[in-house]
């Protein structure tokens, strides 16, 4: 009996393993395919961070690439292209950041990290204009056609909405007429605009103060002459560094003009710190960039984050002065960005600048690394 169940079992281990070396003849030649919701990370998406970081402490700041196809910008395209990578990667280090740039032109940000990138095109690169002002509760403004055609500015605006709505941004609408630019806000009641907000809206003072306290959750707002009559955008007068302390170019070369200034302040912002900084004013050549004022010499054009100012300095004697004012009047790390490529243009670091902060931020963020 003991025999019997030897060559059983011997018999048993020998066809096992014959069977174990065969291929079915007509067994598939191709793996199953994997299970689509159970996808393995590959090794980069291990080992390799992202380079915006999701944080509540920090901004997400958007920019507009210029198109290689858009003539306007031709004569400084690369100069903007080199510009707009030294801020991104600088902003990198602080804050988050999202290029929004064209098939075609993208090649020319092969210096940045892909998840940086959205690809698609906004029509214009002054991404303050024409998108939301305050990240914490952002309204979307009509834009004004100051700078260009009236069917211009709706076909810029209109390009940067259809990325918007793509995304989810979420966001309120107004038909007021006014520049991102004209807004300047301290994201806690207290606004500055210039009297181009009234003549656009047909308004008169107190009307205007009202819809703006109104709209945008104010308790304080200032309507300031401005100080050029192309624009007359109050980011390239005034800056919130902090809720109640407030920069604002130094006039005093113009007594009048400054007194009228201070005067506004001092009455819409009685309990505000309101220091004054060194501005200097510089002239394009004739034939450049022609109808437009020149931003090169105003260092309160910046970008103001939760733990960061981003200020353009033009290598001009004064930029160091104004450095040091700000620096002493804040805890906010003060980062310079040589702002001479865009300054000609009538802009500068603000001005270039779409600022997000919690879900509208996450959602561009995740649209660049996930594309």
């Amino acid at each position: 009996m003991k025999t019997t169940i030897k060559l059983f079992s011997l018999t048993f281990i020998i066809l096992a393993i014959w069977l174990s070396g065969c291929t079915h003849p007509q067994a598939p030649t191709s793996s199953p395919k994997p299970n689509p919701e159970i996808v393995a990370p590959t090794s980069s998406t291990m080992t390799e961070p992202y380079s915006n970081k999701i944080s509540d402490d920090r901004m997400l700041l958007v920019l507009s690439a210029p198109s290689v196809h858009n003539s306007y910008y031709k004569p400084a395209f690369q100069l903007i292209v080199d510009f707009q990578i030294r801020y991104a990667n600088t902003i990198l280090d602080n804050d988050n950041v999202v290029i929004i740039v064209d098939e075609d032109t993208k090649p020319y940000y092969e210096a940045l990290p892909e998840d940086i990138l959205i690809t698609a095109e906004v029509y214009d690169i002054w991404m303050r204009d024409f998108t939301t002002v305050n990240p914490l509760n952002p309204i979307q403004f009509t834009y004004t056609w100051a700078s260009m055609t009236k069917q211009e500015s709706r076909e810029v605006q209109n390009s940067y909405m259809s990325i918007a709505d793509r995304y989810g941004i979420q966001r309120v609408t107004t038909d007021l007429l006014i520049d991102g630019g004209n807004i300047v806000d301290n994201y806690a009641g207290k606004i500055i605009t210039t009297t181009r907000f009234m003549e656009d809206n047909d308004l008169s003072y107190e009307e205007a103060v009202e819809t703006l306290a109104n709209l945008l959750d104010a308790d304080e707002v200032a309507i300031l002459k401005p100080d050029e009559e192309v624009l007359a955008h109050s980011d390239g007068m005034v800056s919130w560094i902090d809720e109640d302390l407030l920069l604002v170019n130094d006039y005093s070369s113009d007594p009048e003009f400054r007194a009228l200034i201070m005067d506004e302040l001092h009455k819409a912002f009685p309990t505000t710190t309101i220091i004054e900084v060194p501005v200097a004013y510089m002239t394009n050549p004739p034939g450049e960039w022609e109808g437009f004022e020149s931003a090169c010499g105003i260092n309160l054009n910046s970008t103001v984050t939760f733990k960061n100012i981003y200020l353009p300095v033009f290598n001009m004697p004064h930029d160091q002065t104004a450095v040091g004012i700000i620096q002493e009047n804040t805890t906010k790390n003060v980062i310079t960005i040589n702002a001479e490529a865009a300054c000609p243009m009538g802009g500068s670091v603000r001005c270039l600048t779409w600022q997000l902060t919690g879900a509208n931020a996450e959602k561009l963020i995740l649209a660049a690394r996930e594309k």
